[in-house]
């Protein structure tokens, strides 16, 4: 309700029907230009199939908790298949229940991470020669060919909005066990940035490379499956090591105990992928991010941006900022770790 007032002072575009006429350029260049402020295609509203609607609550709604049923029933359908195979008396012990009860949030999370990230990459590679106005908001000389695209994006939006959703009502319920404070702060800041560039259709090249991002997510899943395994002592970790070309002196020694080997497997196994998702991490939410954030800057400065809505457009650039924090402080917690500057409690992990 906020931002109602987004939806006004600019003309709609109904689907199917044809935008308002561009700006002549001849009557743009007849016309004295205003210092410092570049002459601007007006920004228009696309009605399309999946755009967001927030001045009509009911539809808005309904769109939320269909979205949000995508990923929370088959959460749903994987905690019944874990409490059946592992619950119940299997689970003897704290960390039984602990693997019970947070491993379908970890399941989804990367079937998440990969929808996601792959549709991060494929907008951004639709949008890269667009024309820049186009990359940060649909406007009058937007050509008819780039609504598939659009449309494309905005189903992408409402799928990454309704998992965040989700995912924070279960971080919340289960908190701390699926994440602290900065994972609450991430989803809060998400679902925020999801609704203000969803609901005013702006940012959409920047919405590719920030969900791209998640394409690091599903290791930190790996990891933690790794660490469940090695507190069970599991002979699959010895297994997979050994698929992997893992194999250590103590993995296949023969006089060693099972128990040993699994230790010796999981903490081959978890070098490996801390190692493998603190290289992807650094290359997607620093060097892709900060790219990204750093050509919005620039086009922030350049006033490329004056058409979007003055509210919307200063809180998204202070949450695309406050990403860009978030994530310099998870990069410089792993860096600590993989350097050895600071020992956790148990064996240092990446």
């Amino acid at each position: 309700l906020a931002l109602s007032h987004c939806y006004k002072g600019f003309p709609p575009h109904q689907l199917n029907q044809p935008l308002p006429p561009p700006q002549n350029p001849a009557a743009a260049a007849a016309q004295p230009p205003t210092m410092g402020v570049p002459q601007l295609p007006k920004r228009v509203r696309y009605n399309g199939p999946y755009s967001m609607s927030l001045d009509r609550p009911g539809e808005f709604g309904l769109a939320l908790l269909t979205n949000v049923a995508y990923w929370e029933v088959p959460r749903l359908a994987v905690g019944l298949l874990m409490r059946w195979r592992y619950g119940g008396k299997r689970a003897k012990d704290t960390k039984d229940k602990e693997f019970v009860a947070c491993a379908p949030s970890y399941i989804m999370s990367l079937v998440h991470a990969v929808i996601v990230s792959g549709l991060g990459l494929r907008i951004m590679a639709r949008l890269w020669d667009c024309p820049v106005h186009d990359k940060f908001y649909i406007n009058q000389s937007t050509s008819e060919a780039l609504f598939g695209n659009i449309d494309h994006i905005e189903r992408a939006n409402w799928l990454f909005f309704g998992y965040m959703v989700d995912d924070l009502a279960n971080v919340l319920a289960q908190y701390p066990r699926l994440g602290k404070g900065d994972m609450v702060a991430h989803h809060a800041v998400f679902i925020a940035g999801s609704i203000l560039a969803g609901g005013t259709q702006t940012f959409l090249f920047p919405f590719s490379w920030l969900i791209a991002g998640e394409l690091s997510t599903p290791l930190l899943t790996a990891r933690w499956f790794v660490r469940q395994l090695a507190a069970k002592k599991s002979p699959t970790l010895v297994t997979v090591a050994k698929a992997l070309g893992l194999t250590t002196a103590h993995t296949g020694a023969p006089s060693v105990s099972s128990a040993s080997a699994a230790d010796a497997a999981a903490a081959s196994l978890e070098l490996v992928v801390s190692k493998t998702f603190v290289t992807l991490f650094f290359v997607v939410r620093v060097l892709v991010y900060g790219s990204g954030l750093a050509h919005t800057l620039r086009h922030l400065s350049l006033g490329t941006l004056a058409e979007i809505p003055p509210v919307p457009r200063a809180l998204i650039v202070g949450i695309l900022l406050a990403g860009a924090g978030l994530n310099a402080h998870w990069m410089r917690l792993m860096l600590i770790k993989v350097l050895g500057l600071k020992r956790g409690k148990g064996r240092k992990v990446a």
